[in-house]
Protein backbone atom coordinates (compact mmCIF):
# COMPACT_ATOMS: atom_id res chain seq x y z
CA UNK A 1 0.00 0.00 0.00
CA UNK A 2 1.49 3.36 -0.99
CA UNK A 3 1.65 6.38 1.30
CA UNK A 4 -0.65 8.21 -1.13
CA UNK A 5 -3.30 5.51 -0.86
CA UNK A 6 -3.27 5.19 2.91
CA UNK A 7 -4.52 8.69 3.78
CA UNK A 8 -7.28 8.20 1.20
CA UNK A 9 -8.18 4.89 2.82
CA UNK A 10 -8.36 6.56 6.22
CA UNK A 11 -10.58 9.32 4.85
CA UNK A 12 -12.80 6.78 3.09
CA UNK A 13 -13.28 4.80 6.28
CA UNK A 14 -14.17 7.94 8.19
CA UNK A 15 -16.66 8.89 5.47
CA UNK A 16 -18.41 5.54 5.96
CA UNK A 17 -18.67 6.24 9.67
CA UNK A 18 -19.98 9.75 9.07
CA UNK A 19 -22.65 8.64 6.60
CA UNK A 20 -23.82 5.80 8.83
CA UNK A 21 -24.14 7.93 11.96
CA UNK A 22 -27.49 9.59 11.14
CA UNK A 23 -29.06 6.19 10.40
CA UNK A 24 -27.73 4.58 13.54
CA UNK A 25 -28.65 7.53 15.72
CA UNK A 26 -32.33 7.44 14.78
CA UNK A 27 -32.93 4.29 16.81
CA UNK A 28 -31.89 5.73 20.20
CA UNK A 29 -31.82 8.81 22.35
CA UNK A 30 -29.62 11.65 21.18
CA UNK A 31 -26.70 12.50 23.42
CA UNK A 32 -26.51 15.99 24.83
CA UNK A 33 -24.58 18.19 22.42
CA UNK A 34 -21.74 20.38 23.60
CA UNK A 35 -22.20 24.07 22.93
CA UNK A 36 -19.22 26.33 22.21
CA UNK A 37 -18.20 28.86 24.83
CA UNK A 38 -18.38 32.60 24.27
CA UNK A 39 -14.65 32.45 23.50
CA UNK A 40 -15.38 30.26 20.50
CA UNK A 41 -11.77 29.43 19.69
CA UNK A 42 -10.97 27.85 23.07
CA UNK A 43 -13.40 25.45 24.77
CA UNK A 44 -11.72 23.88 27.79
CA UNK A 45 -14.44 21.61 29.20
CA UNK A 46 -11.79 19.32 30.75
CA UNK A 47 -10.23 22.28 32.59
CA UNK A 48 -6.65 21.53 31.58
CA UNK A 49 -5.61 24.84 29.96
CA UNK A 50 -4.17 27.62 32.10
CA UNK A 51 -5.84 31.05 31.92
CA UNK A 52 -2.70 32.50 30.32
CA UNK A 53 -2.63 29.84 27.59
CA UNK A 54 -6.38 30.25 27.03
CA UNK A 55 -5.78 33.94 26.35
CA UNK A 56 -2.99 33.11 23.89
CA UNK A 57 -5.11 30.57 22.02
CA UNK A 58 -8.10 32.90 21.89
CA UNK A 59 -6.09 35.89 20.65
CA UNK A 60 -4.43 33.80 17.94
CA UNK A 61 -7.82 32.48 16.83
CA UNK A 62 -9.33 35.95 16.65
CA UNK A 63 -6.39 37.35 14.70
CA UNK A 64 -6.43 34.44 12.25
CA UNK A 65 -10.13 34.88 11.53
CA UNK A 66 -9.74 38.62 11.07
CA UNK A 67 -6.90 38.16 8.58
CA UNK A 68 -8.13 35.11 6.64
CA UNK A 69 -11.70 34.26 7.63
CA UNK A 70 -10.50 30.79 8.67
CA UNK A 71 -11.29 29.39 12.12
CA UNK A 72 -9.11 27.10 14.25
CA UNK A 73 -10.94 25.84 17.34
CA UNK A 74 -9.49 24.07 20.39
CA UNK A 75 -11.71 21.69 22.39
CA UNK A 76 -11.02 19.58 25.48
CA UNK A 77 -13.45 17.07 27.00
CA UNK A 78 -13.30 14.71 29.96
CA UNK A 79 -14.54 11.73 27.94
CA UNK A 80 -15.69 10.69 24.47
CA UNK A 81 -18.48 8.54 25.98
CA UNK A 82 -17.41 5.49 24.01
CA UNK A 83 -16.97 7.23 20.66
CA UNK A 84 -13.90 7.29 18.46
CA UNK A 85 -12.18 10.67 18.66
CA UNK A 86 -12.44 11.25 14.90
CA UNK A 87 -16.15 10.43 14.93
CA UNK A 88 -16.70 12.68 17.96
CA UNK A 89 -14.74 15.57 16.43
CA UNK A 90 -16.58 15.37 13.12
CA UNK A 91 -19.89 15.65 14.97
CA UNK A 92 -18.70 18.71 16.88
CA UNK A 93 -17.26 20.34 13.75
CA UNK A 94 -20.59 19.78 12.00
CA UNK A 95 -22.71 21.07 14.89
CA UNK A 96 -20.57 24.16 15.46
CA UNK A 97 -20.09 24.91 11.76
CA UNK A 98 -16.40 25.73 12.15
CA UNK A 99 -15.05 27.78 9.24
CA UNK A 100 -16.79 29.71 6.47
CA UNK A 101 -19.60 27.98 4.59
CA UNK A 102 -18.35 28.99 1.15
CA UNK A 103 -14.68 28.20 1.88
CA UNK A 104 -14.80 25.25 4.33
CA UNK A 105 -11.74 26.69 6.08
CA UNK A 106 -12.14 25.36 9.61
CA UNK A 107 -9.87 23.25 11.83
CA UNK A 108 -10.76 21.50 15.10
CA UNK A 109 -8.15 20.39 17.65
CA UNK A 110 -9.67 17.97 20.20
CA UNK A 111 -8.25 16.47 23.40
CA UNK A 112 -10.07 13.63 25.20
CA UNK A 113 -8.63 13.37 28.70
CA UNK A 114 -9.93 9.99 29.92
CA UNK A 115 -9.14 8.19 26.68
CA UNK A 116 -5.80 10.02 26.34
CA UNK A 117 -6.50 10.78 22.71
CA UNK A 118 -5.92 13.88 20.62
CA UNK A 119 -7.14 14.58 17.10
CA UNK A 120 -7.22 17.22 14.38
CA UNK A 121 -10.06 17.61 11.88
CA UNK A 122 -9.54 19.74 8.78
CA UNK A 123 -12.22 21.38 6.63
CA UNK A 124 -12.38 20.60 2.92
CA UNK A 125 -10.94 23.95 1.93
CA UNK A 126 -7.73 23.46 3.92
CA UNK A 127 -7.01 19.79 3.21
CA UNK A 128 -4.51 20.72 0.50
CA UNK A 129 -2.40 22.72 2.94
CA UNK A 130 -3.03 20.61 6.05
CA UNK A 131 -2.70 17.02 4.89
CA UNK A 132 -3.19 13.96 7.08
CA UNK A 133 0.57 13.54 7.28
CA UNK A 134 1.18 17.16 8.24
CA UNK A 135 -1.49 17.19 10.96
CA UNK A 136 0.10 14.02 12.34
CA UNK A 137 3.49 15.72 12.36
CA UNK A 138 2.03 18.66 14.27
CA UNK A 139 0.65 16.32 16.94
CA UNK A 140 3.91 14.36 17.16
CA UNK A 141 6.08 17.47 17.33
CA UNK A 142 4.11 20.02 19.33
CA UNK A 143 1.55 18.13 21.41
CA UNK A 144 2.63 14.61 22.35
CA UNK A 145 5.97 15.44 24.03
CA UNK A 146 4.05 17.61 26.51
CA UNK A 147 1.01 15.33 26.81
CA UNK A 148 3.18 12.41 27.88
CA UNK A 149 4.16 14.53 30.90
CA UNK A 150 0.51 15.54 31.45
CA UNK A 151 1.31 19.11 30.44
CA UNK A 152 -1.82 19.45 28.33
CA UNK A 153 -1.93 23.23 28.40
CA UNK A 154 1.46 23.72 26.76
CA UNK A 155 0.87 20.92 24.26
CA UNK A 156 -2.46 22.33 23.13
CA UNK A 157 -1.13 25.88 22.95
CA UNK A 158 1.84 24.78 20.82
CA UNK A 159 -0.23 22.55 18.53
CA UNK A 160 -2.82 25.29 18.12
CA UNK A 161 -0.12 27.82 17.25
CA UNK A 162 1.29 25.42 14.65
CA UNK A 163 -2.14 24.96 13.07
CA UNK A 164 -2.65 28.71 12.91
CA UNK A 165 0.75 29.16 11.25
CA UNK A 166 -0.04 26.46 8.70
CA UNK A 167 -3.28 28.23 7.80
CA UNK A 168 -1.40 31.51 7.39
CA UNK A 169 1.01 29.77 5.02
CA UNK A 170 -1.92 28.36 3.03
CA UNK A 171 -3.26 31.90 2.61
CA UNK A 172 0.12 33.26 1.53
CA UNK A 173 0.73 35.11 4.80
CA UNK A 174 4.05 34.93 6.63
CA UNK A 175 3.87 32.68 9.73
CA UNK A 176 5.34 33.62 13.09
CA UNK A 177 9.07 34.22 13.09
CA UNK A 178 11.00 31.01 13.69
CA UNK A 179 8.14 28.68 12.75
CA UNK A 180 9.14 25.65 10.66
CA UNK A 181 6.37 24.34 8.37
CA UNK A 182 5.20 20.84 9.25
CA UNK A 183 6.07 19.59 5.78
CA UNK A 184 9.73 20.40 6.43
CA UNK A 185 9.91 18.64 9.79
CA UNK A 186 9.06 15.03 9.01
CA UNK A 187 7.46 12.80 11.58
CA UNK A 188 7.16 9.29 12.81
CA UNK A 189 6.90 6.51 10.26
CA UNK A 190 3.81 6.91 8.07
CA UNK A 191 3.24 3.14 7.87
CA UNK A 192 2.93 2.94 11.66
CA UNK A 193 0.48 5.84 11.78
CA UNK A 194 -1.75 4.61 8.94
CA UNK A 195 -1.85 1.07 10.31
CA UNK A 196 -2.94 2.35 13.73
CA UNK A 197 -5.72 4.47 12.22
CA UNK A 198 -6.98 1.56 10.10
CA UNK A 199 -7.33 -0.78 13.07
CA UNK A 200 -8.91 1.95 15.20
CA UNK A 201 -11.74 2.24 12.69
CA UNK A 202 -12.61 -1.48 12.51
CA UNK A 203 -14.64 -1.73 15.77
CA UNK A 204 -16.38 1.56 15.01
CA UNK A 205 -17.48 0.38 11.57
CA UNK A 206 -18.66 -2.99 12.89
CA UNK A 207 -20.66 -1.33 15.67
CA UNK A 208 -22.34 1.11 13.29
CA UNK A 209 -23.24 -1.63 10.82
CA UNK A 210 -24.92 -3.56 13.63
CA UNK A 211 -26.84 -0.46 14.73
CA UNK A 212 -27.97 0.25 11.17
CA UNK A 213 -29.17 -3.33 10.78
CA UNK A 214 -31.14 -3.15 14.03
CA UNK A 215 -32.69 0.19 13.13
CA UNK A 216 -33.60 -0.99 9.64
CA UNK A 217 -35.36 -4.05 10.98
CA UNK A 218 -37.37 -2.06 13.54
CA UNK A 219 -38.35 0.62 11.07
CA UNK A 220 -39.50 -1.53 8.17
CA UNK A 221 -40.44 -4.77 9.86
CA UNK A 222 -38.65 -6.67 7.13
CA UNK A 223 -35.17 -7.90 6.27
CA UNK A 224 -32.46 -5.50 7.41
CA UNK A 225 -30.63 -3.44 4.88
CA UNK A 226 -27.67 -1.09 4.82
CA UNK A 227 -27.96 2.21 3.04
CA UNK A 228 -25.01 4.50 2.54
CA UNK A 229 -25.65 7.94 1.17
CA UNK A 230 -28.14 8.96 -1.46
CA UNK A 231 -28.14 10.10 -5.04
CA UNK A 232 -24.77 8.69 -5.85
CA UNK A 233 -23.10 7.05 -2.90
CA UNK A 234 -21.03 8.63 -0.18
CA UNK A 235 -22.19 12.22 -0.50
CA UNK A 236 -23.41 12.26 3.10
CA UNK A 237 -19.87 12.88 4.35
CA UNK A 238 -20.18 16.56 3.51
CA UNK A 239 -21.57 18.02 6.72
CA UNK A 240 -22.45 21.66 7.06
CA UNK A 241 -23.16 23.64 10.20
CA UNK A 242 -25.41 26.65 10.38
CA UNK A 243 -24.98 30.30 11.22
CA UNK A 244 -22.31 32.85 10.41
CA UNK A 245 -19.84 35.21 11.97
CA UNK A 246 -21.13 37.59 14.61
CA UNK A 247 -19.53 40.85 15.66
CA UNK A 248 -18.52 42.40 18.95
CA UNK A 249 -16.00 39.70 19.85
CA UNK A 250 -18.68 37.00 20.26
CA UNK A 251 -17.53 34.55 17.62
CA UNK A 252 -19.33 31.49 16.30
CA UNK A 253 -19.10 29.07 13.39
CA UNK A 254 -19.80 30.05 9.82
CA UNK A 255 -21.01 26.70 8.46
CA UNK A 256 -17.81 25.09 7.18
CA UNK A 257 -17.73 21.49 5.90
CA UNK A 258 -15.54 18.60 7.07
CA UNK A 259 -14.99 15.33 5.23
CA UNK A 260 -12.53 13.25 7.24
CA UNK A 261 -9.21 15.01 6.66
CA UNK A 262 -6.89 15.07 9.66
CA UNK A 263 -5.27 12.65 12.09
CA UNK A 264 -5.35 11.39 15.67
CA UNK A 265 -2.94 10.04 18.25
CA UNK A 266 -2.97 8.23 21.58
CA UNK A 267 -0.51 9.12 24.33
Amino acid sequence: MTHLFKPRLSAALLSIVIVALPLAGCGGNEQKQLKPTERFFVNDFADVITPADEDIIYSKGVELQEQTGAQVVCLTVESLDGKDIREFSIEIAREWGIGQKDKDNGVLLTLALSERKVGIEVGYGLEGGLTDIETGIILDTYALPHFKNDDFSTGLKNAYSALVNEVYIEYGIEPEEGYTPAGEIGGRDADEHDTEEFFEFIPVIVMLIILVLIFSTRRRGGPPFIFFGGRGGFGGGNFRGGGGFSGGGNFRGGGGSFGGGGSSRGF
